[in-house]
């Protein structure tokens, strides 16, 4: 099966220049490393799909901080594992 386009699950032009371009505006310097600049916009506290499940806005950049690419992906495998991970659930 494969993956639809990031486009099609919401991160298109709005998320980019709205929530992306804020968040790193406002966070240039990653916020739990605090160390390396800052160059992903990551959806919290809660995820991108609890927003929209909620009916908030999901590209206001106020439910987001800014992470630098290793802190970004060791977020996103500790809380929305994916592929393998996903299917051997939090325990593994």
């Amino acid at each position: 099966m494969r993956r639809p386009s990031s486009t099609t699950q919401g991160y298109g032009t709005a998320h980019r220049s709205r929530f992306r371009a804020g968040v790193l505006r406002r966070d240039p310097v990653c916020v739990l490393c605090k160390s390396a600049p800052a160059t992903e916009a990551d959806h919290w506290p809660l995820s991108r799909r609890d927003l929209v499940a909620q009916q908030l806005d999901p590209d206001d950049p106020a439910r987001g901080r800014g992470l630098c690419k290793p802190c970004h992906s060791s977020e996103t495998a500790q809380h929305q594992p994916g592929g393998w991970a996903a299917q051997r659930g939090p325990d593994y």
